[in-house]
């Protein structure tokens, strides 16, 4: 059975996509820049997963961003 979706998942989730999406990556080329694996990081933006401080702060950092600013966007 697949992992429940919470709201706050899927909202960072999207706001992570978006943040890649707009700095130029691809899932993959992210995950790889990140050091994350790449159905991992499918999945984190599909909100299926509650995320670690270190994992967002890992995404953060490759996105060049805050992690505040991820929270911002995502309206959490």
């Amino acid at each position: 059975m697949p992992p429940k979706k919470s709201p706050a998942n899927q909202a960072l989730g999207a706001a992570i996509r978006a943040t890649r999406k707009k700095a130029g990556y691809t899932q993959e080329s992210f995950a790889l820049h990140a050091g994350l694996d790449r159905s991992y990081y499918s999945a984190i933006e599909r909100g299926e997963f509650n995320l670690t401080v270190d994992t967002i702060a890992k995404i953060a950092a490759g996105l060049s961003t805050k992690a505040s600013e991820l929270f911002k966007l995502a309206k959490l």
